[in-house]
């Protein structure tokens, strides 16, 4: 569909809509935010603390003591009140926690500027479409569609727009595809007949996207829920399976359930026979059951998670939920994103060759002087050209320094001439330059490989200028495929001496002097790693952690970077560390699927559903999976993984579904996390054993009793309090210290762990 079209879909024009107009749409069609990202209320948050499975236990056995012929009423008082405490201390935590993150998200700028018409010119005129150039500045959640959008360098699309300007704009799509590169947007719909991946289409920006560079105007299509990213969000909205912390829980639950359906007949027996009253022993045996529940458990528990998560607020990390504390402790495979959260998501020059393969810094003096001559806003290319340190100087390039190693002229005595700015159509920029002490004049030209060799006649290799013939082609077009096939994009040097009569062209003709170049190298740019990547994933591995690497980005692009964080050596040709996303497509359902996420640590080309099936399967085969990622097509495993992990500068839909927020992009924290939810783990798991052990041995000990004694050993209140005794003097385990070698293995909630044989007998005895 076209612009004229669209505008009379819409029922709105190139001026924009008025401001009763948009007031109206407003409130048919609603705010543009998506439903994921409504936080709960306080009393929503409440309700969903209070569903404990140890809460249920103490619940359940507070009910049966009063539903008895004769109600034990302080019993019920002491279990609910033991039950209110657990669910104020995790509400608390967790509702400051999510009040931070609500207002890490609120402290974003969310304004974006709209053309609209004053009222008087309802219809527009050609006499009456006197517009603002700078238009109107509005909140983006008040969008709808048929505003006329101003996009900026540097704005976020806010909604689904199709474009009815452009002016060489590029759109970073990363937070969608996982793609780092930029794509170009135009108002021409070219080359979408048959298209079937919607984010292909050159006249349309996606709500979730940001701008690179350029600008234009665009028509809001689609907001809030009716946005593409809202399809792509659908499935949080269904419950997600039960995470590592919760099926632990549950195993627990079960254990001590378990207990009690053992004993409890077992006392009712015994003391109905001994004593002949068989419902006093029921009363009795209901006692038994209180004995045996650790009644402050879920108060230590929560307790000793809000402790975790008070740590982690002071390692720049929070805590949404705090069960994903201990699954931090327990996670034995991390996934994780690749743009911008293992790399910079910002491109980089990484070197510059001469045609033999060679680093030579004329080759990059050339590069730095078209780049400086580009006038307006750089580009990605260009900043990192200009932004690039030699490995040899602690600054930036500093062309002085490095002339008086060479023979090249410094930046100094040229005199900017004319410039050919760079299209998507041309994919080249060259500048004309004179030497202000010579008087000759240059053009240099860097641009893609194909269309800036096309204009080459000759080479400089070896030292010399040469023709540039057949071999010399091929074997620039073998050494470009090898840099591509390794993620690199790259881009040609050229140039040619021009004489004065030459640089008399206007600005019109000055195209038709970019011919007879002679290419003198090559530029290899890449996304880096982020500074402390390597580190962190090696003290990951220490800790015995896995990382895979989740990217909507390309094969090479993915494995280059994983080669440098050391992720994988050597990859096998047929696959073996590595897969994409089509491949792993054609798995789905078999058993070679499964195998092929166990054995393969690089995911590339991964859609975002994909990457929940990841999750999912890893989970399947026993693993505790983490998902660290900041995109919106994170957001599906970020939902079904163990926890979720985003950055305070990730998508907001990102932010919303993940169960801690990083303030800050250091890959360091994790590790911090890690060792956190592990000391937490570990102290928790002392009182549990060391409190189901004193209980059982509690409880062993009446039941003998009780089989010789023609009376109840001790009555239920009395039990309770011994409990409740013994349970205060375990407050302080929060704060316990725990062993180093206990923080080097993954640990995860295992009922069988909680009560082995040794720790029962030490309670009995």
């Amino acid at each position: 569909m076209g612009a004229t079209d669209t505008f009379s879909h819409l029922h709105t024009s190139i001026h924009g809509l008025t401001s009763s107009q948009a007031d109206h749409r407003l409130k048919l069609g609603g705010r543009n935010v998506l439903s994921c990202k409504r936080p709960l209320v306080w009393w929503q948050l409440l309700l969903q603390v209070i569903p404990n499975p140890f809460n249920i236990l103490l619940a359940l056995i507070a009910v049966i003591s009063v539903v008895n012929p004769v109600p034990n009423w302080s019993t019920f008082v002491i279990l609910v009140f033991m039950i209110a405490i657990s669910c104020a201390v995790r509400f608390w935590q967790e509702y400051q926690s999510n009040a931070a993150a609500t207002k890490l998200q609120s402290s974003i700028a969310n304004d974006v500027r709209v053309q609209r018409r004053p009222a008087e010119y309802l219809y527009p005129t050609k006499e009456t479409t006197n517009v603002p150039p700078e238009g109107t500045t509005v909140k983006a959640e008040s969008l709808v569609p048929g505003d006329i959008l101003l996009i900026n360098p540097g704005d976020s699309i806010p909604a689904d727009c199709l474009l009815i300007q452009g002016n060489h704009l590029v759109i970073s799509q990363s937070g969608l595809t996982g793609e780092s590169a930029g794509v170009r947007k135009t108002a021409n719909p070219r080359g979408e007949e048959g298209a079937l991946d919607a984010f292909a289409l050159e006249n349309v920006a996606f709500m979730g996207t940001s701008v690179i560079s350029g600008g234009g105007l665009a028509v809001v299509l689609r907001t809030g829920d009716d946005a593409i990213i809202a399809s792509i969000t659908k499935a949080l909205n269904e419950k997600p399976p039960l995470n590592a912390f919760q099926r632990g829980i549950r195993n627990v639950s079960y254990m001590l359930l378990g207990f009690m359906l053992v004993m409890v007949p077992i006392v009712l027996v015994v003391s109905g026979r001994t004593t002949h009253d068989w419902r006093g022993a029921a009363l009795f045996s209901v006692s038994v059951a209180v004995g045996l529940v650790p009644e402050m458990l879920p108060a230590i528990v929560n307790a000793n998670l809000a402790r975790g998560a008070f740590r982690l607020s002071k390692k720049k990390a929070i805590v949404k939920r705090l069960d994903s504390i201990q699954n931090l402790g327990a996670m034995s495979v991390l996934c994780s994103d690749k743009t911008g959260t293992l790399t910079n998501d910002e491109i980089s020059l990484n070197d510059y060759l001469n045609c033999d393969g060679h680093p030579e810094h004329h080759v990059f003096h050339l590069a730095y002087v078209n780049a400086t001559c580009q006038s307006g806003a750089k580009n990605a290319i260009d900043s990192a050209i200009i932004n690039f340190k030699l490995p040899d100087h602690g600054d930036a390039y500093n062309i002085d320094a490095v002339n008086e190693k060479g023979p090249y002229p410094t930046l100094t005595s040229y005199e900017k001439i004319a410039e050919i700015p760079f299209t998507f159509e041309t994919r080249r920029s060259s500048c004309i330059v004179r030497d202000t002490t010579t008087g000759e004049c240059v053009l240099i030209c860097k641009g893609a490989f194909e269309e800036t060799l096309s204009l080459c006649t000759h080479i400089q290799t070896s030292g010399r200028i040469a023709p540039l013939d057949a071999p010399h082609r091929l074997s620039l077009s073998r050494r470009i495929a090898a840099l591509n096939s390794d993620g690199y994009r790259t881009i040609l040097i050229a140039s040619r001496q021009l004489a004065p009569h030459q640089v008399a062209f206007n600005s019109d003709e000055l195209h038709t002097l970019e011919t007879s170049l002679t290419a003198h190298g090559l530029l290899t740019f890449l996304d880096p790693p982020k500074p402390d990547a390597v580190p962190s994933i090696a003290q990951l591995r220490t800790l015995g952690i896995q990382v895979k690497v989740l990217t909507g980005d390309t094969l090479g692009v993915a494995l280059s970077v994983c080669r440098s964080l050391n992720l994988i050596s050597e990859v096998d040709e047929e696959g073996g560390q590595a897969i994409t996303g089509p491949e792993l497509a054609m798995l789905e359902g078999t058993a070679e699927f499964d195998e092929a996420v166990r054995r393969c640590a690089v995911f590339a080309k991964m859609t975002p559903v994909l990457k929940g099936q990841v999750v999912g399967s890893l989970q399947r085969s026993g693993e505790c999976v983490g998902m660290l990622g900041d995109g919106i097509n994170d957001c599906v495993a970020l939902r079904y993984a163990d926890v979720g992990i985003s950055v305070d500068s990730g998508a907001g839909v990102a932010k919303d579904v993940a169960e801690i927020i990083l303030t800050e992009k250091e890959l360091g924290i994790i590790v911090d996390c890690v060792t956190t939810g592990r000391f937490t783990h570990g102290n928790t798991i002392k009182y549990i054993k060391m409190v189901a052990s004193s209980n059982f041995g509690n409880v062993f000990s009446i039941l003998v009793a009780s089989a010789w004694l023609p009376f109840q050993p001790m009555t239920g209140i009395q039990i309770l309090i011994q409990n409740l005794l013994y349970d205060i003097s375990q407050i302080a385990i929060p704060w316990d210290s725990v062993d180093e070698e206990y923080l080097a293995v993954p640990r995860r909630w295992d009922a069988k762990g909680t009560s082995s044989r040794r720790e029962l007998e030490i309670g009995w005895r």
